[in-house]
């Protein structure tokens, strides 16, 4: 089976990391992949050092008028079977494709989040009569697609979720290094957050929880590591740290690559986003046996609830702060059996040759 994988990405993300993570695992079952991306991005450089078969687009946006002509050569002189759409504007480019040009291949949409505001183009293309199957990365995110879809449409939905990579084949980064770096003593209750600086993360709840873990819990001996790419954000992040006297209490590093073997650093791993899809953060942390404190969000309320983990409602501040405390104050008998059933969860149900097999079993469809 050879398969065309369309993707827009020009930034490197969770996202462009399960594409990786699953043509590396639908490799093994004699699939032939194909990437059909930004030119020189990170995916393309990813891609290049996995081996795996890029096409670099004309241009800089795959949605672009210029790039139909390129993708009508690209199927016509290789024999896909199947077309993967991974990025909204990847659909985009097939549907105006889909106006002008006959496609037999059999094509599949794969949504990864939330709707923010969307768009009338965006009702539109998932409404798309020509998708044959649209894998959604957890119920939520089926759920919430599913309000702008036909009902022929809704009966295409599938949930198929992410996957993350085993720790032992990680790149690991030297945490002497970063307890050095950052002055971090072994006494420290670290509280861990591996987030870009985007909206949907909603770091400022995160800060406005500390802020009252420190005032109103009168937490002591603690501090947060934010870890993430900065952002037209990160000022307003900035000054409400100083605003609210948290800079002593808070350390944001910027992007670290492969920051997941940072869990080990840490106490507790937080999500405080407002919308997600995954987050396969959570999952990474849970495969490291960090504890997880999360917002009710993406496939968090299907894998966590109070027997292994604290979750809680998004957009709450003293919501979050409760869930955090409540951590920070649980026995040592109870944490460590969440870290271990969190550990055998993630590593029997979200390992990249489990979902292989079901996109196998999806394309073979």
């Amino acid at each position: 089976m050879k398969i065309l994988h369309i993707s827009g990405a020009r930034v490197w993300g969770g996202n462009e990391q399960q594409l990786i993570l699953n043509i590396k695992g639908l490799n093994n079952h004699k699939t032939e992949n194909y990437i059909f991306g930004i030119n020189n991005s990170p995916l393309h450089l990813s891609a290049n050092e996995n081996n795996i078969n890029f096409i670099p687009s004309v241009s800089k946006k795959i949605s672009k008028f210029s790039n139909i002509k390129q993708l009508k050569q690209i199927l016509k002189t290789n024999k896909f079977d199947v077309i993967h759409l991974h990025t909204s504007d990847s659909l985009t480019l097939f549907y105006f494709y889909n106006l002008v040009q006959n496609v037999t291949q059999k094509i599949i949409y794969s949504k990864k989040a939330v709707r923010g505001s969307g768009s009338i183009l965006s009702k539109f293309k998932y409404n798309l009569k020509r998708i044959d199957h649209i894998i959604c990365v957890s119920e939520k995110v089926k759920d919430d697609l599913s309000k702008i879809l036909t009902s022929d449409n809704r009966k295409k939905l599938k949930v198929i979720h992410d996957c993350v990579e085993i720790y032992s084949k990680l790149n690991h980064v030297n945490l002497d290094d970063i307890r050095k770096k950052y002055n971090l003593s072994s006494e420290l209750f670290l509280i861990g957050s591996i987030a870009n600086h985007t909206g949907a993360k909603d770091i400022p709840n995160l800060i406005n929880s500390i802020h009252i873990l420190k005032n109103k819990y009168k937490l002591k001996n603690f501090k947060l590591i934010q870890i993430g790419s900065f952002s037209k954000l990160t000022p307003k992040i900035k000054t409400l740290i100083d605003s609210l006297d948290l800079n002593n209490d808070i350390i944001l590093t910027g992007k670290i690559d492969n920051a997941m073997s940072l869990n080990s650093l840490f106490n507790i791993f937080v999500i405080s986003s407002t919308r997600e899809g995954g987050p396969t953060a959570a999952l990474e942390a849970m495969l490291m046996k960090t504890t997880i404190v999360t917002t009710n969000v993406g496939i968090m309320s299907e894998i966590i609830d109070k027997e292994n983990g604290f979750i809680c409602p998004p957009n709450s501040a003293d919501d979050l702060a409760e869930s955090i405390f409540q951590s920070f104050t649980a026995k040592n008998e109870k944490i460590e059996k969440i870290k271990e059933f969190n550990y055998n969860l993630v590593s029997q149900n979200f390992n990249p040759s489990k979902i292989a097999v079901q996109l196998l079993g999806l394309y073979n469809k």
